[in-house]
């Protein structure tokens, strides 16, 4: 017999991870990877078919929706007012709740493709935290479930020719930034209750880049893993402690991170492009040991990929699809659809999600026997942000409205 501790913490467990699989609570999802473990995911919509709702939006932004239960929380900027808003919608109806200024400022210089509300927000369930550029600063705040501002932070000094966009992650009780630019770049952990700094790292070189660090246990210990400036390091998250380094893939990287079978991917786009495995068991300069594969063929700059069952899928900018071998880098398959790409891959029930820039999402087997599609959805709209995937529905941020794609109705309950 299961001695009644034992069984109560096993239900605990089962309640608590069905109620994270419900949740997208940052940018790519649970884990920072893209990755969602539901298996009941539309897979065919269209502008007006198997739409639950959807919400026009004010002004603009790159920035991808956050879930917890029943709330959607986004960002958005107002170039007229020069507001950064943060937004709460109801993720039953798409209702606007409310909507909170963060920040009053002239808009910034920043890259064509860039915009004043880039930075995804993310929420631990009781508080949401925002990640803006304010003036020359830095800008990181927290509200509660019913907009109430309960910290402010300004940690940084900020110069990047490229723009803000820094999406930071949660750890325990850690709201974590990694902010590489060429003015006062640091790896910054901010106390989730009082904004206070915790501990922080500097590069070693000043260089632009916009990678959310990815947090991974490779077996033995829990690790951050920050890429961008020409280096890869694994970092304690805890306190700081930098547990290995790599060179490259190269000095300006923006496509995010992904893990597998002991190795991350990481990939770069400038001076060169770059794309590299590495093995994330190191210490030290790791830089002639750990290296898997590195390849300057099939390089994306933006979109981030995603890993499954031995293979890394990422979709090139200009619309290519390849599929790696993770031990090897080698090129598995390709296959080119239309249009540009700057959204992110997303994976769910066995299929990857991929969205250009007019809105479209294809959708495809993750197999390595090949591509496979499974359909083509357009929404007719300009698209930037990255799908996320929360109790059975998709969200996607368009140029104007954000889309809850699947059945009308009340979601299921997130328990």
């Amino acid at each position: 017999m299961i001695p009644t501790r034992l069984f109560l913490l096993a239900i605990a467990l089962r309640v608590a991870t069905a109620a994270s699989a419900a949740n997208w609570p940052q940018w790519r999802g649970p884990n920072g990877d893209g990755i969602s473990d539901e298996t009941e995911v539309p897979v065919k919509w269209s502008a007006s078919e198997n739409i639950a709702w959807k919400t026009p939006l004010p002004g603009n932004g790159h920035s991808s929706a956050v879930i917890w239960q029943d709330r959607v929380f986004l960002t958005a900027a107002l170039p007229e007012s020069r507001q950064r808003v943060l937004l709460s919608f109801d993720s039953h109806t798409g209702k606007t709740l409310w909507q909170h200024t963060v920040v009053t400022a002239a808009v910034e210089p920043m890259h064509r493709e860039n915009s004043p509300a880039s930075s995804t927000p993310v929420t631990d369930g009781e508080r949401v935290f925002t990640s803006f550029q304010n003036g020359k600063r830095v800008d990181l705040q927290c509200y509660d479930f019913a907009g109430k501002r309960l910290w402010s932070a300004q940690p940084l000094e900020f110069d990047g020719e490229h723009g803000y966009s820094y999406t930071p992650l949660l750890y325990r009780d850690l709201v974590i930034l990694d902010c590489r630019q060429e003015g006062e770049a640091a790896l910054l952990a901010l106390d989730k209750h009082t904004g206070q700094v915790r501990w922080r790292v500097e590069p070693s070189r000043r260089r632009i880049s916009h990678i959310t660090p990815l947090l991974v246990h490779d077996g033995r210990r829990r690790q951050l893993i920050v890429c961008g400036s020409n280096e890869l390091r694994g970092v304690n998250p805890d306190d700081g402690e930098v547990l290995w380094s790599c060179r490259g893939p190269s000095d300006v990287a923006v496509a995010g991170l992904s893990y597998g079978d002991g190795l991350v991917f990481a990939t770069a786009g400038y001076p060169d492009r770059t794309r590299m495995g590495v093995r994330v068991d190191g210490r030290g300069d790791v830089t002639d040991s750990h290296v898997a594969w590195k390849s300057r063929r099939q390089v994306t700059y933006v979109p981030s990929p995603v890993f499954h069952d031995g293979q890394f899928y990422s979709i090139l900018d200009d619309g290519m699809l390849c599929c790696f071998n993770a031990k090897t880098g080698d090129t598995v398959w390709e296959y080119r659809l239309d249009g540009r790409v700057r959204s992110s891959l997303v994976l769910a029930g066995g299929n990857i999600y991929t969205t250009n820039d007019k809105g479209v999402t294809t959708v495809f087997r993750a197999t390595p026997r090949g591509f496979e599609s499974v359909s083509v959805n357009d929404l007719g709209e300009f698209c930037y942000t990255t799908p996320a995937i929360a109790d059975g529905r998709i969200y996607l941020r368009t140029g104007k409205h954000l889309f809850c794609i699947g059945p009308a109705g009340a979601a299921r309950s997130a328990g």
